[in-house]
C-alpha cells in the first residue's frame, strides 16, 4: 500500500510541475494546450490549474483577437508572487541577487571577497546574505513576497546533490556543508552548484525554443570549465563534478598547472595566462599598442583593432581551445558548444581558428550535420545561475508541490 501511496504522489508531482512548466515556459498558454502539451486529462488540468491559481502562482488573462462568444482565456505566471536569492562567489568578490520568478534583477549587491577558509566563507555568506535580504525583502513594504529558494554558484569542485563544496581555487574548503547554514537562515531550500554547470543548464533552460538537447558550455575566465547538457540533462558524471576540461592535457612538454599536471589547456587559454604571456612578450620588445599590464578586455579590444601581437596571442589561445573542443565533439556529438568569458568579445579573431580545427579534428560522415559555435546569450547575467538553480527546482524537482503542502 505505501509504495503505491508513494507512486501516486510522484505522479501528482510531475503532473503540477509538468502544469506549472508549460504556463511559465509558454508565457500564455489556455488549458486545452496544456492538456496537449502535457499529455493530460482536460479535468486534471482543470483541478491543477485551480490549485495553482488559488495560491497565487498563476492568474488567468483573456486572449487577444476573438470577437465572439465568449472571449478566450488564457494562464499567465504571477512572476511577482515569491523571490529567489542568487548568490554568485567568484575570485575576488560576492555577488548578491534578488530576483523573481522570471529571472529579472530586482536588487543586486557586491561586497569584496575576505573569506580565507571554509568557515570564513560560510560566515561571510551568511552575515552577508543575511544583511541583504533583510534591506529588500524583510524591511521593505515594497517586496512582501516570500523567499522561496537560495541559489549559490561558485568556482571548483562541488557536489551538486549533497551540497558539499569539495575544492575552490583560491579559498581553502573542504568537505564545505554551505547550504545547511544558509537553508538554517532563511528557512528556504538552498541549492549549490559549479557556476559553469548551473550557466550551462542556464542556456538550456531559459530559451526552450531554441536550445539544443546536447550542448556543452566552455567558461574561460581565470580558469576554464564546461557544463554539459546530455539528452536534456546536466551531465555531472559519477561524482557529479564532470567537466573539468581546463585539465586536459594539450601540451606535455607544458608549464606545470596547479592541479599537478603539465601543459594543462587552462595554462594556455585562461585569461591569466594570456595576459602574463601578453606582458613578457611586450617586455621582449613586441611592437604593439598594448602595455605590459593590459588585460583580458583590452587585449581582445586591441585584437579586434588588428593589432597583430593581440591576434596572435587570441589565435594561438583557439588553437589549444579548438584541440579540446575537437575531443569534446568527438566524444560526445553535441549539436553545438557555448562559449563564454572575456575571450569571445574577439569572436571573430577566434572563430575561425576553432572552426578550422574542428574541421581538422573531428570526425565527418559527409552528411552535412555539424556542431553548431557560438557565443553564450547570457554573457554578463551572473544571476542567472544561482537562479536556474532554485528555478530549475521549482519547475522539474518537485518545489512547488512542497510549497503548496506546506
Amino acid at each position: 500500500m505505501s509504495a503505491v501511496i508513494a507512486n501516486l504522489d510522484y505522479v501528482k508531482e510531475k503532473n503540477i510541475s509538468a502544469v506549472f512548466k508549460a504556463i511559465v515556459e509558454n508565457g500564455a498558454i489556455s488549458r486545452i494546450q496544456i492538456a496537449r502539451d502535457c499529455q493530460l486529462a482536460a479535468g486534471s488540468v482543470t483541478k491543477i490549474t485551480r490549485q495553482l491559481l488559488s495560491f497565487g502562482f498563476i492568474q488567468e488573462q483573456e486572449a487577444a483577437g476573438g470577437e465572439r462568444g465568449r472571449p478566450a482565456i488564457n494562464l499567465i505566471a504571477v512572476n511577482d508572487a515569491f523571490r529567489i536569492l542568487s548568490i554568485c562567489a567568484g575570485r575576488h568578490a560576492l555577488h548578491y541577487f534578488l530576483c523573481d520568478l522570471a529571472g529579472r534583477c530586482i536588487a543586486e549587491h557586491r561586497e569584496p571577497m575576505t573569506a580565507t577558509g571554509g568557515v570564513s566563507l560560510q560566515k561571510q555568506l551568511l552575515e552577508q546574505s543575511k544583511s541583504f535580504i533583510e534591506r529588500f525583502v524583510l524591511n521593505s513594504p515594497t517586496n512582501t513576497q516570500p523567499l522561496v529558494g537560495v541559489g549559490i554558484t561558485l568556482p571548483g569542485l562541488v557536489n551538486r546533490k549533497t551540497k558539499v563544496v569539495h575544492y575552490m581555487p583560491h579559498i581553502p574548503v573542504h568537505n564545505l556543508a554551505l547550504a545547511e547554514s544558509i537553508e538554517q537562515l532563511f528557512g528556504a531550500p538552498c541549492f549549490v552548484s559549479n557556476m559553469t554547470s548551473a550557466m550551462a543548464l542556464a542556456e538550456y533552460s531559459l530559451s526552450p525554443e531554441t536550445h539544443s538537447r546536447n550542448s556543452v558550455l566552455v567558461s574561460i575566465h581565470n580558469g576554464v570549465g564546461s557544463g554539459m547538457i546530455l539528452d536534456g540533462r546536466l551531465y555531472e558524471g559519477n561524482s557529479l563534478m564532470a567537466g573539468e576540461i581546463g585539465h586536459i592535457q594539450v601540451d606535455p612538454l607544458g608549464p606545470r598547472c596547479y592541479c599537478g599536471n603539465f601543459g594543462c589547456m587552462e595554462s594556455y587559454v585562461s585569461n591569466t595566462s594570456i595576459e602574463e604571456r601578453c606582458r613578457q612578450l611586450v617586455l621582449a620588445g613586441a611592437i604593439t599598442t598594448l602595455g605590459e599590464d593590459a588585460s583580458m578586455a583590452e587585449i581582445c579590444i586591441a585584437a579586434n583593432r588588428g593589432d597583430e601581437l593581440a591576434v596572435t596571442l587570441l589565435r594561438s589561445a583557439a588553437a589549444k581551445l579548438g584541440k579540446v573542443l575537437a575531443m569534446c565533439v568527438n566524444l560526445l556529438s553535441p549539436e553545438k558548444i557555448i562559449l563564454s568569458g572575456e575571450i569571445t568579445q574577439a569572436f571573430e579573431v577566434i572563430e575561425p581558428v576553432l572552426r578550422h580545427t574542428l574541421q581538422q579534428q573531428t570526425v565527418s560522415f559527409g552528411d552535412g550535420v555539424e556542431t553548431q559555435l557560438e557565443r553564450s546569450r547570457l554573457e554578463g547575467q551572473r544571476w542567472l545561475g544561482g537562479y536556474v538553480l532554485v528555478r530549475h527546482a521549482l519547475l522539474d524537482d518537485g518545489l512547488l508541490l512542497r510549497m503548496m503542502a506546506a
